[in-house]
């Protein structure tokens, strides 16, 4: 296993390999188990000296009610993803955590549009607000990354950071359905994410799935689902930062 070295500070270095990947997925997949304290993510730095990390999402800055909070995750997880595409000369891209992401953001897509307040554009406009400031907590993390001597930093932020397990409450709250998450994902992220919840002794290394298959449409509750959101699923790099609108077509039928 090839693995790279990291340097946070002048004092402290970070070995990382792709095993941190596989960590990380498991974050996504079980946020319950690696959901975020009030205290933000578990820390490497042996320094124990929060100020010297960058600064990443946590659920504190998330809005209270289930509407504008799944809104929120879904521009915290859009910039952890957009993160992961300007920090891939230190970290290797996984195309497996990509699709993971999106089956993901596809459910919080798919919540928001279920719920009544989606419905007005009152509810559209602080929704977007909020998915905007999930996207600007890794504001900081991607100055780091555009600087050559900061993208370690930057990469640390990205592997230490793990998806908070109140957005996947928040998600089956708002929109009714126990399994939307299951209901969202394709036949190709199912594969992926059973491999990455297997026990680490049994887990393939990520990104086995090299297969071609097509996206198809989930066939639990596929009608209803089918009518509240649209599952396509991202094919370009650098789309994460686009709002709402622009991915479900919020308010387009009324000319905003």
């Amino acid at each position: 296993m090839i693995s790279k070295d990291f340097t946070f500070d002048g004092t402290c270095t970070l070995k990382m390999s792709s095993a941190i990947s596989t960590l990380l997925i498991s974050g996504l997949v079980a946020a319950p188990v690696f959901a975020q304290t009030d205290d933000g993510p578990i820390s490497t730095n042996v320094t124990g000296i929060k100020e010297q990390l960058i600064r990443t999402p946590v659920i504190a800055d998330a809005p209270a009610d289930d509407f504008n909070r799944v809104a929120w995750c879904h521009g915290a997880l859009s910039g952890h993803m957009d993160l992961a595409e300007k920090i891939t000369s230190v970290e290797p891209l996984s195309e497996d955590m990509q699709k993971i992401g999106a089956s993901y953001l596809r459910a919080y897509e798919a919540s928001l549009t279920l719920s009544k307040k989606g419905e007005a554009k009152e509810g559209r406009d602080s929704a977007e607000a909020a998915r905007e400031k999930g996207f600007d907590g890794w504001e900081e993390a991607r100055q780091a990354a555009a600087d050559k001597e900061g993208r370690g930093k930057a990469a640390g932020a990205y592997v230490n950071w793990s998806l908070p397990g109140d957005c996947e409450r928040a998600a089956i709250a708002l929109s009714g359905h126990p399994d939307i998450f299951k209901e969202m994902q394709t036949e190709e992220e199912a594969k992926i994410i059973a491999e990455a919840l297997k026990p680490s002794a049994e887990r393939q290394k990520l990104d086995v799935h090299k297969e071609k298959t097509a996206t198809v449409a989930p066939t639990d509750d596929k009608e209803a689902i089918g009518r509240a959101v649209a599952k396509a699923e991202p094919k370009e790099k650098g789309n994460w930062a686009s709002g709402l609108m622009s991915k479900i077509g919020w308010g387009k039928k009324d000319g905003e």
